[in-house]
């Protein structure tokens, strides 16, 4: 029985997929969910601190500059979330969320532990080989270190036959 859903939340293409299933999961089965935004460095959109140099200086503007980055950037997680959130609760099931900063894989597991969670739903990049060891895999992590099960959803590169614009999610449990 499923009565509490961690989804790990980032700001992929393959977000709304993951949301999609962990909120008809939680439909379907009365269970409530937790959002997890985790902050970090690699991921796609996060801001980078630019040096124009070989021997990097930093000054007080660019410090500014990047640090205004940063703070829009975690404002935009926070906007995610609440969305969803919003989605969720209009859709009757009970949802709260959290941002921290940090190793995504990591917090994922630790949060799934503190919370009881049932169930955590995250999306997979669908990496293999020298790409999965060199830039590493955290639903890879979070399936062999998670108290819980754990549902990858995968983003499709196969369009449905019906679907010109939109990618279907195939499902898979570990």
């Amino acid at each position: 029985m499923l009565n509490k859903i961690l989804v790990g939340i980032d700001r992929s293409a393959k977000n709304q997929s993951v949301f999609d299933a962990a909120l008809s999961l939680a439909k379907a089965t009365g269970a409530s969910l937790m959002l997890l935004h985790v902050i970090h460095e690699y991921e796609e959109s996060h801001p980078t601190l630019f040096t124009y140099s070989y021997y990097p200086m930093l000054d007080e503007q660019t410090t500014k500059f990047y640090q205004q980055q940063l703070e829009d950037y975690k404002n935009k997680g926070l906007e995610l979330l609440r969305s969803l959130t919003d989605r969720a609760t209009e859709a009757g099931v009970k949802t709260e969320f959290v941002q921290i900063s940090g190793s995504p894989g990591h917090y994922i597991c630790e949060l799934a532990q503190t919370w009881k969670a049932d169930l955590i739903v995250l999306g997979s990049r669908g990496l293999t080989g020298l790409k999965e060891m060199f830039l590493g895999s955290i639903s890879n992590y979070v399936t062999h270190h998670a108290p819980c099960s754990v549902l990858l959803v995968r983003a499709s590169t196969h369009l449905a036959p019906q679907s010109s614009q939109q990618d279907r999610a195939e499902l898979t449990t570990s």
